[in-house]
């Protein structure tokens, strides 16, 4: 995470250090980490067929990618990463469990990845609140739709709210405390609890919801709450 918004770039946040411990701290920091994954993957069972293809846009360390393939023998997964220290985790998780016959996993971002509609399902989570709303989210989500087929199903979580609101205040203050009663390096709680507000590019309920309609996605429904973090599946046209 960054120090300045314009300065912040994920390929250099997430060396090997933070890499590696990636897993184990993003289950500590975010409320109802495993909750949301488990509503995501129930989400993608209950409307995909059998054989789909998913697309997970910042497939990190690869849990949600080898998740997925264990979770349905037939589903085939692309896991895309700006991240080489992160995608280096994930493609040895995928060779220790011989999983790559049906998981793919590719160095960069969605745009480059092949143009058309091969996905039925596309996943990204806590992926799109590192991308600045100056036409940059537009063209984020406007490339995942284009990889989906018609009635794709599309998962977005990611930090959310009007920073200027009351019960954005009240959120952050209890993840925070929430935080400083977990953890033994209240430091380290300070010091992530600076950049939130300040370097993560919030934007409201309403603005995604416009945002997913601007990239065309409609039936759009919020299925995930935890403070600040929130998840939403539509469809695509």
């Amino acid at each position: 995470m960054a120090e300045d918004n314009q300065q912040f770039d994920v390929t250099t946040h997430f060396d090997a250090t933070r890499a590696n411990a990636y897993e184990s701290k993003i289950r500590r920091i975010v409320p109802g980490y495993e909750v949301m994954h488990d509503l995501a993957l129930n989400l993608l069972h209950n409307y995909l067929p059998p054989q789909a293809k998913i697309l997970v846009s910042g497939a990190g360390t690869g849990q949600e990618v080898v998740t997925y393939a264990h979770a349905n023998p037939t589903w085939q997964i692309t896991g895309v990463d700006p991240t080489d220290k992160m995608l280096s985790i994930a493609q040895a998780r995928v060779n220790e469990q011989k999983l790559g016959d049906r998981i793919q996993l590719t160095l960069g971002k969605v745009k480059d990845l092949p143009p058309g509609p091969s996905f039925e399902a596309a996943t990204s989570i806590l992926v799109m609140h590192f991308i600045p709303d100056d036409g940059a989210k537009n063209e984020y989500l406007t490339e995942i739709s284009s990889r989906l087929k018609s009635r794709g199903k599309f998962i977005v979580i990611d930090l959310v709210g009007d920073k200027t609101s009351k019960e954005f205040d009240i959120f952050l203050s209890t993840w925070k405390a929430r935080q400083l009663r977990m953890s033994e390096d209240k430091k380290e709680v300070e010091k992530d609890f600076e950049h939130i507000p300040k370097d993560i590019q919030f934007i409201t309920e309403g603005r995604m919801k416009e945002l997913l309609k601007e990239a065309g996605f409609q039936e759009i429904h919020k299925f995930f709450q935890s403070y600040l973090f929130s998840g939403w599946i539509a469809e695509n046209p």
